[in-house]
């Protein structure tokens, strides 16, 4: 049985928090989900600057996990009251709102449950446009299973937060395939870069035109005045150059490089170029799986979590 407590608290403004503006572009409230780990305090920063930027309805979500009652349970020999544990779990969220000063009034809602399950119902009833959460990345390797399945499946936008990430973002890289979604991820990062002073990096990745599809060398053709490799860098440049002309206006007053890598994998070069860039965020555009997909498939959004120390904000190509 799920156990469920609401509750909307008011407060007072946050100070020095980073303020997204028109972050969100859809109405749909904003949901943290908050597991008491080391990121949840830059969880609920973060929603809050979202909520009150955009001037949506925020909900702070904690689902006591009904699967580590039952492991409990086997050692303590009986199992914990879930009403007194629900109690508690509310108090804390609202010792950690009332910490952080917001004005605007938060729901906390506290169930009990299996966590994705859970957090996708909540999502689902709220239409909400958001969901903000850490990594809960304890071996720092690997991102926690939740994440992980909230940024494979949830129909709404995700930032995925790194337990260091307290304030603000400083170096956005905004990854780009010119398909509509990154498009909208695009637009997303001009845009909070523009607000903020972020630097902000666009890189794109092509399949080297030296490599086969299996990724063997090609022999080059170097007759005439240009080369095939070289008209295949210029086509993608010209291709990149006018996916981003869209945004020129804005991007002249924002220090910004425009980067084209070549490689095979993607995944690979993205991480990679976050490093060598130091980024702290990383923007992209992202479609969720069904369950039963997304246990079969990763995105490049999971493998800069995975194998990179940066925050990603998954953008959802909404139609």
């Amino acid at each position: 049985m799920v156990h469920c407590f609401r509750q909307a608290v008011q407060r007072h403004p946050v100070p020095g928090l980073l303020s997204f503006g028109r972050f969100m572009k859809t109405e749909g409230p904003i949901v943290a989900a908050v597991d008491f780990s080391e990121e949840s305090t830059a969880v609920v920063s973060h929603a809050i600057a979202v909520a009150e930027s955009a001037k949506l309805p925020l909900t702070l979500v904690h689902v006591i996990d009904s699967g580590v009652l039952r492991h409990r349970a086997v050692t303590a020999g009986r199992s914990p009251e879930e009403g007194v544990l629900i109690a508690k779990a509310h108090a804390r969220l609202a010792a950690m709102v009332a910490e952080l000063r917001a004005d605007l009034g938060v729901d906390i809602e506290v169930t009990c449950g299996r966590p994705l399950d859970e957090i996708h119902a909540l999502l689902e009833k709220s239409a909400a446009s958001l969901l903000v959460m850490g990594a809960n990345d304890l071996t720092k390797k690997r991102l926690g299973s939740v994440a992980s399945g909230c940024l494979r499946t949830v129909r709404c936008d995700v930032l995925v937060l790194r337990d260091w990430q307290g304030g603000t973002f400083s170096r956005i890289l905004v990854c780009i395939d010119l398909s509509p979604a990154s498009g909208r991820a695009l637009g997303r990062a001009v845009s909070w870069a523009a607000r903020h002073g972020a630097k902000l990096d666009i890189a794109y990745v092509m399949y080297p035109p030296s490599r086969d599809i299996w990724g063997h060398l090609l022999e080059q053709d170097l007759e005439g005045d240009e080369s095939y490799a070289h008209h295949c860098r210029r086509v993608v440049r010209e291709q990149v150059n006018a996916f981003i002309s869209p945004h020129a206006e804005r991007l002249a007053s924002i220090e910004h490089t425009i980067s084209v890598l070549e490689s095979v994998s993607p995944g690979l070069a993205l991480q990679y170029h976050a490093a060598d860039t130091g980024a702290d965020l990383a923007v992209l555009g992202s479609r969720p799986h069904s369950r039963l997909a997304a246990l079969f498939s990763a995105s490049i959004a999971e493998h800069l979590l995975h194998a990179t120390t940066v925050s990603v904000l998954a953008v959802r190509g909404h139609s």
